[in-house]
């Protein structure tokens, strides 16, 4: 049996390495909900090339037709993207890759679908490229405001058709920690595709994006923290570690270091109790006979533990 969470009156605690993570009730529940729809992802490889963007965010959000396109108006997303999209960079990937296909994060926003991406996409379209549009988001995730432990575990699911051997390019209209577009080239990957490349309209520090992969540095300081590929499986974050992003794991580091800090005997208290009830519902798991046994998630509401056999 393994401990998912823990949870108290207002929250829960999750557990990475050996540290009790506190989280909110929502995000818990979240992650109880999306962990078995978890992708097989595959690690970066050591040639994945920068992501090519095309502005900055300020620049596009200062456009007066960006919230009209963010709100669904596709006529809007187009003359946005004719004023800020750089025809080369676009010219430059058709030639690298022209027969790779293009697929973008279809998005639904509070306000109407995000059409930025969509109109993005036609440019590769009327450079010759192949555009899919059948890989949908299928999850709701904002990441506005929220805290680390919400944006690590509130990840984004997809479906839809993908061409088994096709290689992808993937495009987006922003990029912050490229999270979503790791989920997404997690799903393309999974289901027989080969990411070549990431494009976004526009980065915070455009010109200076260089490489959002996991670097070596922050797999260390993952492995000294004893966080394993399995606790990130277990609750549906990545396959493994060589799966994150660079500013994953940077908020993933952040997040069990500062947890690390807390008071050492609340962290012994918490992490021993639920360990306790770890052992009392691993005993009358062996008292079940085999025929009846199944790999299921179990409540125990004794100490309102989640637990998975």
């Amino acid at each position: 049996m393994e401990v998912l969470f823990t949870f108290h009156a207002d929250d829960a605690e999750m557990y990475l390495g050996n540290t009790p993570v506190s989280v909110d009730m929502g995000t818990a529940l979240y992650m109880l909900q999306q962990r078995d729809t978890m992708p097989d992802g595959m690690a970066w490889g050591n040639s994945f090339p920068a992501v090519i963007n095309h502005t900055s965010s300020s620049v596009a959000r200062h456009h007066p037709d960006f919230n009209a396109a963010k709100c669904g108006d596709f006529d809007a997303a187009i003359r946005l993207v004719d004023d800020l999209v750089k025809d080369e960079k676009v010219l430059d990937v058709a030639t690298r890759y022209p027969n790779a296909h293009v697929a973008f994060i279809h998005k639904r926003n509070s306000d109407g679908t995000n059409m930025i991406p969509a109109a993005f996409a036609a440019k590769f379209s009327a450079a010759g490229m192949t555009v899919e549009d059948d890989i949908i988001a299928v999850t709701t995730v904002s990441h506005t405001n929220a805290s680390d432990v919400a944006r690590l575990g509130r990840r984004m699911r997809f479906e839809g058709e993908v061409t088994k051997g096709a290689d992808y390019v993937i495009l987006d209209d922003f990029i912050t920690s490229g999270a979503e577009l790791r989920d997404m080239r997690d799903y393309i990957s999974s289901k027989g595709g080969n990411v070549v490349m990431i494009t976004t309209f526009g980065h915070g520090s455009f010109g200076r994006l260089s490489d959002i992969r996991i670097s070596n540095d922050y797999k260390s300081k993952l492995k000294e923290a004893g966080i394993t590929d399995l606790d990130l499986r277990k609750y549906g974050i990545a396959s493994e570690i060589g799966c994150l992003t660079l500013s994953e794991a940077a908020k993933l580091s952040r997040v069990v270091n500062a947890s690390a800090k807390r008071g050492p005997s609340q962290v012994i208290e918490r992490f021993s109790a639920a360990r306790q009830e770890q052992s009392s519902v691993s005993t009358m798991a062996g008292e079940i006979p085999k025929t009846e046994r199944r790999d299921t998630a179990l409540i125990v509401p004794s100490n309102n533990s989640f637990m998975r056999r």
